[in-house]
């Protein structure tokens, strides 16, 4: 277990040399090595309301878990540039130049909080295999990948088709 947690550190540190912008809305925003047959990947936003902070965690399960309860998660956040929580708005933004896009708003059941997603921002899980050479030999290592997709709303495409 501590291998991994190991393994899953070192991706998310190595996530800020490999992030970038795959085409104009994507951006790629964690990469690690997946074991596909014992582990699943998913990712929400997350925020510090008091703070103005948002990020995404990166929830890593175990699927071959044996016994009682729910099996173990492990976490990942992951921030990157332009994301932040608006605590005025209540919403947690995304700035990309000019344009700010609304990737979720704050929602409440009773006394609780959640994000509510907006659609426009929506994070996607795959999965990749990729050739590592580890200085002895070549092998094969699926990789699990959460990107970024992030829509403008039709309002900010009609203004910026107006401009």
């Amino acid at each position: 277990m501590r291998s991994l947690r190991n393994k899953l550190v070192i991706g998310a540190l190595l996530t800020g040399s490999f992030a970038g912008v795959a085409n104009a809305a994507q951006v790629i925003l964690f990469e690690c090595p997946l074991d596909t047959s014992r582990q699943k990947i998913s990712a929400d936003f997350a925020v510090n309301r008091e703070l103005g902070r948002a990020w995404v965690d990166v929830q890593i399960q175990s699927t071959d878990f044996i016994g009682e309860g729910l099996p173990p998660v492990d976490v990942i956040m992951t921030r990157f540039d332009g994301l932040y929580y608006d605590p005025a708005r209540k919403q947690v933004l995304y700035q990309r130049g000019a344009e700010t896009i609304v990737c979720a708003e704050d929602a409440s059941v009773l006394w609780s909080s959640y994000l509510k997603s907006t659609g426009q921002c929506q994070l996607t899980s795959s999965t990749k295999q990729r050739a590592i050479d580890d200085g002895f030999s070549v092998h094969e290592q699926t990789v699990a990948v959460i990107v970024l997709d992030a829509q403008a709303s039709a309002q900010q495409q009609a203004r910026a088709v107006g401009k």
